[in-house]
């Protein structure tokens, strides 16, 4: 006898301020089996996003989407909510047919290769996305030879890039480096349309908050700093962001200045890198 099966693919947003998304499983719904959740992405996928990723960490978002379907009933309730925490596309939901546990693996199988595989096209990890002002900053740390490959080498006394929160994985400080303290470096790179500006604010504050939590895990002598890429122009419209980010505790150095820096990469890299 013939079971119906309805599904939704199921997604990871491993860091929202850069809007990347990938497909890691689906939720099964059958009426005898009620819904199951169905990892499907491998370890080295999840990892090309974000290197702290593991097994534990997999099991425990399966678990947390496991806690949003049972406190639900009907597909309709759960696919909604699912969504309202960013799990699935709510009105995406895949239906299928099937007369043997056998016809159900092959199935899974073409869902898997369809929408999860890291074969897949569209559902490819994107790479990590930086501003021009990012690249400047790592070009300069290169240059400088300070610039570390991951967080490990934060104990070599180099500036490590994207390194994500303490806790807190799905936020980022764009540079941290470790000399008696911990450094952490914010950037913003205000070069987009001036209707654009006021997004600016929200990736500010976005910022701001991830550098508080940082500070939280690496201390209360965390220093903050704030490099900020503002054109000509545009002084008006950002000094609110100025003003936010002042208000936050952090030291604001402005690109375009060549003093300020210079006072930057005193305080951001080691000494002997400087002279």
């Amino acid at each position: 006898m013939s079971a119906t099966y309805h599904y939704v693919v199921l997604r990871l947003a491993p860091d929202q301020t850069r809007g990347e998304v990938i497909n890691v499983g689906i939720a099964l719904f059958s009426k005898d089996e009620g819904a199951r959740v169905l990892t499907m992405a491998t370890l080295n996928k999840l990892r090309a996003i974000d290197a702290s990723w593991d097994s534990q960490r997999l099991t425990a978002w399966a678990q947390g989407v496991r806690m949003v379907l049972d406190n639900e009933r009907g597909i309709a309730a759960q696919t909604q909510a699912l969504a309202r925490f960013g799990f699935c596309e709510p009105d995406a939901i895949g239906m299928f047919t099937a007369d043997t546990p056998d016809d159900v693996a092959k199935r899974l199988q073409t869902i898997k290769a369809t929408y999860v595989a890291n074969k897949a096209n569209e559902d490819r990890p994107k790479r990590e996305k930086r501003t021009r002002l990012q690249t400047a900053l790592r070009d300069q740390f290169k240059k400088m030879h300070v610039l570390g490959n991951d967080t490990e080498d934060l104990a070599k006394h180099l500036v490590v890039a994207n390194v994500p929160v303490p806790s807190h994985s799905e936020l980022k400080t764009d540079f941290v480096y470790k000399n008696g303290v911990y450094r952490i470096t914010q950037t913003i790179d205000y070069h987009v349309a001036p209707d654009s500006v006021h997004n600016k604010l929200a990736e500010a504050c976005v910022k701001s908050t991830a550098a508080e939590l940082a500070m939280k895990a690496y201390g209360p002598e965390t220093q903050r700093l704030a490099v900020l890429d503002i054109p000509q122009g545009m002084e008006d419209a950002t000094d609110a962001h100025v003003d936010l980010l002042l208000a936050q505790g952090f030291e604001v150095f402005h690109f375009g200045d060549n003093t300020s820096m210079a006072e930057y990469l005193k305080r951001a890299t080691p000494v002997a890198a400087i002279n």
